[in-house]
């Protein structure tokens, strides 16, 4: 019986100490390292589609707190179509690219106060497509 409670107990705090990713990384300017509970990232891509030669995808903050995301589209020509922008927790964002290959990137770092966004991009060395 006591080894039997030892290990529920050690479950317990294992699985405690897991708190909210946000929790345990945010610092004083409330960037953070944007990452689930459990590790997984809080951006994620769940939808696109296609009208011609433009593309649509639909990114996904599935994380409670604010995040802060770079995304990069690849062009027939190329080149590549970039931007940033700020995503509430909980909610989406749709970002198109015209004369689109299909390619896509994107990365995010937690930022819960948008004059900061940039802060928080370098301290996490957020990267996409190199840049």
């Amino acid at each position: 019986m006591s080894l039997r409670f030892t290990l529920c107990a050690a479950l317990l705090v294992a699985s405690s100490s897991a708190s909210a990713s946000y929790q345990t990384s945010a610092d004083k300017d409330g960037c953070w390292d944007a990452k689930q509970p459990r590790g997984g990232k809080c951006l994620q891509q769940t939808d696109h589609s296609w009208d011609g030669d433009k593309i649509t995808v639909t990114y996904r903050n599935v994380c409670s707190e604010r995040i802060y995301a770079k995304v990069c589209h690849d062009k027939k020509n190329g080149g590549s179509d970039c931007g940033a922008f700020g995503i509430r927790g909980n909610s989406n964002y749709k970002y198109y690219t015209y004369n689109a290959s299909g390619d896509v990137s994107y990365n995010a770092v937690g930022s819960t106060q948008s004059s900061f966004d940039w802060v928080c991009k370098s301290r996490w060395n957020m990267k996409v497509n190199g840049s």
